[in-house]
């Protein structure tokens, strides 16, 4: 009885972490009602009602303290999961087990080394922050007209929006260069100068969770061959009854024996097909050259164009049989004409035309390319302020004080090496106004 319920239990643990994945991470607010509701109306209706009860100033610590709930969660996972590892599996490794390899064992401490290292770098790395004084080191593509306008300032820095960038308001308050997401397990935003080392991150859990399963499985064959399970006959207590071993048999025999070990080697495998997944998609975007922000606006663009094609073939079909129609009727042209006349145009018919094809992405530029841009990021490189110059409005030194004080930065001073940069980078985007077509990246 205490062994169905531990097992519904942990069931139910699983199902809910499946549900908090797909909803709370995978899904867009826009795409679902429930990821809407979870994401944003729950918790806007429990900020509301704890300033209510509490005050302000009460919620704004609540609300730091809530930001990094998330890798209290992930601390509590992993370092669980390593407890167990450490504590049950590697006495079962080293002392029952000689048949097996030692290695394992130094493989396991590099690994839980690079598993929490990984998540260090990630989480103290930086995107890259657009301000006045780097504008020009972050100006290296160009705009697209669709997913980016020009000639379009940020609200709160007042600055030109560099194509690929994005205000980041939950932790760094600016706008971070090719952007792609906030991860809530690592408590940081990722663009340009970052995104390598969150692909890092997520590759080297994925290798956790498998060889964890690989040695997992190691130590439950190991047993079930050295004590010969399957060839035992249980007795039920309740029935009396013998029973030949079976695999369910072995699995219930083993989870009551050695339940932390079945859990975990249960829990990984569902982990690193997950996270298998969601690297997965971090790869293939990455390939096609887009972020994270860019292709949840793609399928939007994707969408819009199937929906107005597909009108716009409906409206053509619903023309000619019209035209057919009047064709063969027996009435004059002169009448039929009268009849076209006389039929209203509602302005959504108007509105349907056919857009043509889906525009291609002009940011990706091949396979190798787009992953050499997110290892060495172009703001990172030695040519980082001649390259590009897209943007045509580059704030001037006047323009600068006034955007700092605004901003809050106040005037500073900066070292000759910044001033050199800083003038070539007003003289060059000077030339560029007076030349139409811009440098190519």
């Amino acid at each position: 009885m205490m062994n169905a319920f531990a097992i519904s239990i942990f069931f139910s643990y699983v199902v809910l972490c499946c549900f908090f994945v797909y909803y709370c991470i995978y899904s867009y607010p826009d795409d679902s009602e429930i990821a809407r509701f979870v994401q944003v109306n729950m918790p806007t209706m429990l900020w509301s009602r704890l300033q209510h009860i509490f005050g302000t100033k009460f919620t704004l610590v609540a609300k730091h303290v809530s930001d990094r709930l998330l890798v209290l969660a992930y601390f509590v996972i992993v370092g669980g999961c390593w407890s167990i590892v450490f504590g049950r599996l590697y006495p079962w490794l080293l002392f029952d087990c000689p048949d097996l390899s030692n290695v394992h064992g130094i493989i396991g401490v590099i690994v839980f080394g690079a598993c929490f290292s990984a998540w260090a770098v990630a989480n103290t790395s930086r995107p890259g922050k657009i301000s006045v004084r780097n504008f020009r080191r972050y100006d290296h593509y160009p705009y697209d007209h669709l997913l980016f306008q020009s000639d379009i300032r940020c609200e709160t820095t007042k600055l030109i929006k560099i194509p690929r960038s994005k205000f980041d308001r939950i932790k760094y308050d600016c706008l971070i260069p090719r952007y792609d997401h906030y991860c809530g397990w690592t408590h940081n935003t990722y663009g340009e100068e970052n995104y390598r080392w969150f692909i890092m991150f997520l590759s080297q859990h994925v290798i956790m969770c498998y060889y964890g399963t690989y040695v997992s499985y190691l130590l439950f064959t190991h047993e079930i061959k050295t004590k010969r399970l399957m060839e035992l006959t249980f007795f039920d207590r309740l029935t009396g009854e013998k029973i030949k071993a079976n695999r369910a048999i072995i699995f219930q025999y083993l989870f009551a024996r050695r339940m932390l070990e079945v859990s975990l080697m249960i829990v990984m495998p569902i982990m690193a097909l997950a996270l298998s997944c969601f690297l997965g998609y971090h790869v293939y975007i990455t390939s096609i050259g887009q972020t994270t922000n860019e292709n949840s606006k793609w399928a939007d663009v994707k969408r819009w164009y199937k929906q107005q094609q597909k009108l716009s073939r409906s409206m053509v079909a619903k023309n000619n049989n019209t035209t057919d129609n009047a064709g063969s009727s027996s009435s004059s042209p002169s009448t039929t004409d009268q009849m076209r006349q006389e039929q209203p145009i509602s302005s959504k018919e108007r509105e349907i035309i056919d857009p043509g094809p889906v525009p291609k992405n002009i940011y990706s530029r091949g396979f190798f390319e787009n992953w050499k841009e997110v290892f060495f990021p172009l703001s990172l490189r030695n040519d980082s302020y001649s390259r590009g110059g897209y943007t045509k409005e580059f704030p001037s030194n006047k323009e600068q004080n006034i955007i700092s004080s605004q901003n809050g930065e106040g005037p500073t001073r900066r070292n000759n090496s910044e001033n050199d940069q800083l003038q070539f980078a007003t003289n060059t985007t000077k030339t560029n106004n007076k030349c139409s077509k811009p440098k190519d990246v």
